[in-house]
């Protein structure tokens, strides 16, 4: 029931950030295309930004992030040895974001989008 409370918690706070931070601020909206995690998705997709419904888009990734943070956090909690959990965070980390990234390319493709 601890660790449940701790992805919970984690996994609000992180979102409620991206919000404030991200989906909130109209500017960083704006050139949220040119990120990393987006610009990923983009080409390994061939997504068209122009027909995309940004608001919606970083509101998938930042879905995913929060995920992927309190999930991975959640695991490395089980285990005391720092440098183990270290360990178990890439190997936790690393599959998390190939799938998920993978499922929202897909998603974003599903609605619509086009090859560019």
């Amino acid at each position: 029931m601890k660790y449940l409370g701790l992805f919970v918690v984690v996994y609000l706070l992180v979102m409620l950030i991206y919000l404030i931070t991200v989906i909130g601020n109209k500017r960083k909206l704006a050139v949220f295309p040119k990120s990393n995690q987006a610009l990923i998705l983009i080409k390994r997709f061939k997504l068209n930004i122009n027909e995309t419904n940004v608001k919606k888009f970083a509101i998938k990734i930042a879905l995913s992030n929060s995920f992927i943070i309190a999930f991975t956090l959640t695991i490395t909690e089980l285990v005391n040895n720092f440098l183990l959990k270290l360990l178990i965070a890439f190997l936790v980390m690393i599959p998390l974001i190939i799938i998920l990234y993978y499922l929202i390319g897909i998603s974003m493709k599903k609605e619509g989008n086009k090859n560019v």
